[in-house]
């Protein structure tokens, strides 16, 4: 009886231990208050669906080869709402809009267009300082901390955010699942 007690509190553990480890963590963008974006889960379909279309749209994209992965210019209402990239994962060419979103960049510098309301985990960086990121990333490990970027893991997601040279004000941000590492580049 003992003996059981041990193994059941071990299978326990270990459960735990694997669940815990395992990047349980998740990023959601909200995209203008009407589009919720799961890092690593959520299709281009689903932003097609929302109303967001592809400011470079072209009929190459028509497909993803395999393993590989295509960028989308997200746009609604004349605003920018960042770069998406779509992964294909699998061994055979998919279609574009069923290629899973594993890298956000939202970019506030953009000449031609407004940059949407974005957040992140519940977050709108836009017009964050450094010290203001720091703190609203303080449950993330600090990876880099450098004049123009400061780098953030949280599970396996990867946060960097860009400075310009004479701004303390956050220009850019790219969130990241990983993804790219077992992709290849066409």
């Amino acid at each position: 009886m003992r003996f059981r007690s041990k193994l059941c509190l071990g299978f326990l553990l270990t459960g735990i231990l694997f669940t815990g480890c395992s990047g349980g963590k998740k990023v959601v963008l909200t995209y203008d208050k009407t589009c919720e974006l799961e890092l690593g889960k959520t299709r281009i379909a689903d932003i097609t669906a929302s109303g967001f279309t592809d400011q470079h749209s072209y009929s190459g994209k028509a497909q993803i080869d395999s393993s590989s992965w295509e960028n989308f210019y997200a746009m609604k209402d004349d605003m920018t709402y960042g770069t998406m990239y779509a992964a294909n994962r699998s061994s055979k060419k998919v279609d574009f809009e069923e290629g899973e979103v594993f890298r956000v960049v939202i970019d506030y510098r953009d000449p031609d267009y407004d940059t949407g309301e974005i957040l992140v985990n519940g977050v709108n960086y836009n017009g964050y300082t450094r010290d203001q990121i720091k703190e609203a990333m303080s449950g993330a490990k600090m990876t880099l901390d450098h004049e123009t970027y400061l780098n953030f893991e949280d599970g396996k997601f990867e946060y960097t955010f860009q400075f310009d040279d004479d701004s303390e004000t956050v220009s850019s941000i790219s969130i990241d699942d990983g993804t790219d590492w077992e992709l290849v580049i066409r």
